[in-house]
């Protein structure tokens, strides 16, 4: 969540010369209407289902691609385990106040949607701390751990591009 997987996805995706898909993107697509409004009016256990069905839609095609998955997908042991099966897993690990730096204006986030107030950016940011703590042990298993507060979306992807490249 907020670490650019989205934008650097695509830039990788290019560089190994394979299709990017994007998890949060097909969920969209299938459910006719974007992921907030899919936790606001089904309920995040209905988002959960449906971000299982495309993992295994996309693991059944066995196709080499770059794929991003939400911050929460891999809590599911099922996806956790489809995605080690068919792939190489990457934590785009990035600390709390880039990852407030880069998403404190944006309003589709479901899990960090909070008051505008005077505490707004405190409370934020305590918000991503704990949710990144509750998931440090699923992320830290990652294939590959890939620093990205160094760089800006395109370093990144050339970066991570040399790392998996040496797998």
């Amino acid at each position: 969540m907020g670490a650019g997987k989205s934008k650097i996805g695509p830039l990788l995706a290019s560089k190994f010369s394979c299709p990017f898909y994007d998890s949060d993107t097909l969920i969209e697509q299938k459910a006719g209407k974007r992921v907030h409004s899919i936790f606001s009016e089904d309920g995040e256990e209905v988002f959960r289902k449906m971000e299982s069905s495309v993992i295994e839609r996309l693991a059944r095609e066995n196709v080499k691609s770059v794929i991003a998955l939400g911050g929460g997908a891999l809590i599911s042991e099922k996806n956790r385990t489809m995605a080690a099966e068919n792939g190489i897993i990457v934590y785009l690990k990035s600390d709390p106040r880039a990852i407030l730096n880069r998403i404190k204006h944006s309003r589709k986030r479901p899990l960090l949607n909070i008051a505008q107030d005077e505490n707004f950016e405190q409370n934020l940011l305590k918000m991503i701390q704990d949710l990144l703590a509750k998931r440090k042990a699923i992320y830290e298993k990652a294939d590959l751990i890939f620093d990205r507060d160094p760089y800006e979306y395109t370093d990144a992807a050339v970066h991570l591009y040399q790392e998996l490249a040496n797998l």
